[in-house]
């Protein structure tokens, strides 16, 4: 009985502990995605990127760098865009984002779950 319970323990504390893709951030920066649109590299800091955010202008968070980067639209869990959260990290070289990724129409799309600095 007792060899039967610490199995069982062992196997629940294997499963509690494992860590799925889920669990692990996406590491990227906030941009603004009318300045990527107009040339630019879409850098703005946290007062900026909120004020674009309240104005219906689009904050987008970028994943890699150069021509290889990926620009993804973050929504929140709810299916609200997630935009105005997003733009409070303006100011973090590196922000991770949790979440699961998926693409809608050749968008790509982040369901945040949680977004942290990463600095």
């Amino acid at each position: 009985m007792y060899k039967l319970i610490a199995i069982l323990l062992l196997v629940g504390l294997v499963f509690t502990t494992s860590v799925s893709a889920a669990d692990k951030p996406m590491k990227g920066r906030v941009a603004s995605l009318n300045d990527i649109m107009m040339g630019g590299d879409g850098k703005v800091d946290k007062a900026k990127a909120q004020e674009l955010a309240e104005k219906g202008n689009p904050i987008v968070f970028v994943v890699g760098k150069g021509k290889s980067a990926k620009i993804y639209f973050v929504y929140n869990e709810d299916g609200t865009f997630g935009g105005k959260n997003l733009a409070k990290y303006a100011n973090n070289t590196n922000v991770g984002v949790f979440g699961k990724t998926k693409t809608v129409n050749g968008i790509k799309i982040i369901i945040a779950t949680m977004i942290e600095s990463m600095d």
